[in-house]
């Protein structure tokens, strides 16, 4: 069983029509999910979330909210890329982030290794809900939700 953490942010943006939505990446072509990715050399964890988000969607000048950490551990079987087939136990550390003014997803060409981004859609919180593939993200989600509308 290999080991992993990945850090990532859960970003926001106030619609005025729509109200509260979330940015959700579908990935590989077969799920969606939030902004995410490992760690680097001297980073800290808020950092790789920023850096992360800026990498997969060209979103800069982001701050993530202060107070707000939720961290999640699951298991699942790497489908693709060099760890095919081995089981995967991984650390999943989620910040939240109000999209910055004048921002917008930019998706980047990704031809490395790292996570393929196919699109993006902006979605309120029960249909974000609905896509999300893992249990405790869902979970996580949630608690978003509820820490965004005690905000207000």
């Amino acid at each position: 069983m290999i080991y992993e953490k990945s850090v990532g942010v859960i970003l926001y943006r106030q619609d005025a029509q729509e109200g509260i939505q979330y940015l959700m990446l579908y990935l590989r072509g077969d799920y969606w999910n939030v902004p995410k990715g490992h760690m680097e050399v001297g980073e800290s964890e808020a950092e790789t979330a920023v850096r992360e988000l800026r990498e997969e969607t060209g979103i800069s000048g982001t701050q993530v909210i202060d107070g707000w950490r939720q961290q999640t551990q699951f298991m699942f079987k790497e489908k693709h890329g060099t760890k095919s087939g081995e089981f995967i136990k991984k650390d999943l550390v989620l910040y939240l982030a109000e999209l910055p003014a004048g921002q917008q997803v930019k998706l980047l060409v990704n031809e490395g290794e790292g996570e393929k981004v196919n699109g993006y859609a902006w979605l309120p919180y029960k249909v974000a809900s609905k896509y999300l593939k893992f249990k405790n993200l869902k979970e996580i989600l949630t608690e978003a939700e509820s820490f965004i509308a005690n905000r207000k």
